[in-house]
């Protein structure tokens, strides 16, 4: 029988754990590298004559996916306690009710292999998210941007969207477009210093903030890509490349927007960002819903597609685990698009929203911190996986919000016509969202609330 991709995890735990036991399995190293073939270090050393026998057996079993050579190795093999030490860092998936630790090696999409970050705590980060196109995640940004400046919150927005930028010509004139954007931003990062002066010249101040708070914008690209248009592709292709470092690991694209995101915040400037991601299963979307503790926002119609796209990128985030004191999951919403005026429609559509975050939810174990800092090698004592119980039913459900269908805002132009961003435009089909974005940047502090609806 040929094995594919999706039956060999579960084959190589099946003949692992029926001859060395599952514990052993557990506090292994299972690696599988960047073409999917698999190979596993042992954190103990069996005996050899069994190592052998097992390994023939799962070479047979994997066919094309055991690695060539060394399928089986112990914790003698040289570099097996650096592979054991790194495993020993990623969190524990579960695979056909064994729970293990993968070295996923991969060429591409290595930024979904991070860790969930904590919250982001010097001021509020909200993602505007989407697996698909024509969501109306962008205009969404720029309204939730005009609100905020409207309350006297001083808002900075980011275009992450490399290869479809967007806000950076709804909310900036001509006239106003910046030097550079964040495209230039990772290019120059990762080839000649990025002093004060290329951060002075990647921003610019919105039109907005002519009737509020100030709304500054980091488009996708500025003035000299614009001026040389040949460029932009060349740049992209660069863009998405880590950063070799002297000292340490090398800088992916999350550690990238993590800086830029950090320089901004030092100014003491502003009390929100908010920033555009592209659409799709990117590294960069990656980065935006797991790397840099955000409030995310997933944007998607009440369609087929919608659900399934959803489905892939839950299916992956149901590895990670969560900590009770700052549970990633909470800071997931859902934003259903061009929703209709029925309620019982708009009811009907947040269930199959709800539907797909259910997997998310149902986890039955919560990883401690404490885990990932302490070994079996630390106590006397028979190991025992820290764990804690969640009552499923504790758990909040997903949040779905509602933008309405609202043909206005189907040419989104607010450059050229200023009105589609006057509070009275967008209240009623943008009202379920701009509470949530207040209840985030605003909070509940009825003082703080006051003070804002009298700007």
């Amino acid at each position: 029988m040929t094995i594919h991709f999706d039956d060999s995890l579960l084959k190589l735990c099946g003949v692992v754990s029926q001859w060395f036991g599952g514990e052993l399995l557990a506090r292994s190293a299972i690696i599988r590298d960047a073409g999917g073939r698999l190979s596993i270090v042992l954190s103990d050393r069996p005996d050899e004559v069994q190592r052998d026998e097992a390994e023939v057996e799962l070479k047979a079993e994997l066919g094309a996916y055991a690695r060539p050579d060394g399928v089986i190795v112990d914790a003698e093999y040289p570099g097996a306690q650096r592979l054991l030490e790194e495993a020993a860092q990623q969190p524990k998936i579960e695979i056909g009710g064994h729970f293990v630790r993968l070295l996923d090696r991969r060429i591409v999409g290595a930024e979904w292999l991070r860790n969930p970050a904590a919250t982001a705590t010097k001021m509020p980060r909200i993602v505007f998210a989407s697996l698909k196109g024509g969501v109306g995640r962008s205009t969404a940004l720029c309204i939730a941007a005009a609100h905020l400046s409207r309350r006297g919150r001083r808002v900075l927005t980011v275009d992450f969207d490399l290869e479809a930028p967007g806000i950076g010509t709804m909310l900036l004139e001509e006239n106003e477009l910046p030097l550079y954007g964040t495209l230039d931003y990772l290019v120059e990062a990762g080839i000649s210093n990025v002093d004060n002066d290329f951060i002075t010249d990647l921003s610019g101040d919105s039109f907005l903030g002519a009737s509020g708070a100030r709304v500054t914008v980091i488009p996708a690209v500025g003035r000299r890509t614009l001026q040389n248009p040949e460029n932009a592709l060349a740049k992209i292709a660069r863009a998405y490349l880590e950063v070799p470092q002297e000292e340490g690991p090398p800088k992916t694209i999350t550690d990238q927007l993590s800086d830029l995101l950090g320089r901004y915040e030092a100014l003491g400037a502003y009390d929100v960002v908010l920033i555009d991601g592209r659409s799709g299963l990117h590294e960069t979307t990656a980065s935006l819903i797991l790397g840099i503790g955000a409030e995310v926002l997933l944007f998607g119609l009440d369609q087929p597609q919608t659900f399934q796209s959803y489905r892939l990128l839950i299916g992956h985030l149901t590895r990670y685990s969560s900590d009770p004191f700052d549970d990633w999951r909470d800071r997931i919403s859902f934003v259903h698009a061009k929703a209709s005026d029925s309620v019982v429609d708009r009811e009907d559509s947040e269930s199959r929203f709800k539907a797909v975050f259910e997997p998310l939810l149902a986890k039955p174990l919560v990883q401690l911190g404490l885990r990932d800092r302490l070994t079996e090698d630390d106590f006397f004592l028979e190991w025992q996986e820290p764990t804690a119980e969640i009552d499923t039913e504790e758990l909040s459900q997903v949040q779905v919000l509602h933008i309405l269908e609202d043909t206005r805002y189907r040419q989104f132009d607010p450059v050229s016509d200023r009105k589609i961003l006057d509070a009275h435009a967008y209240t009623n089909s943008f009202g379920s969202l701009l509470e949530y974005i207040d209840s985030v940047v605003i909070g509940s502090d009825p003082e703080s609330d006051q003070q804002s609806s009298e700007l």
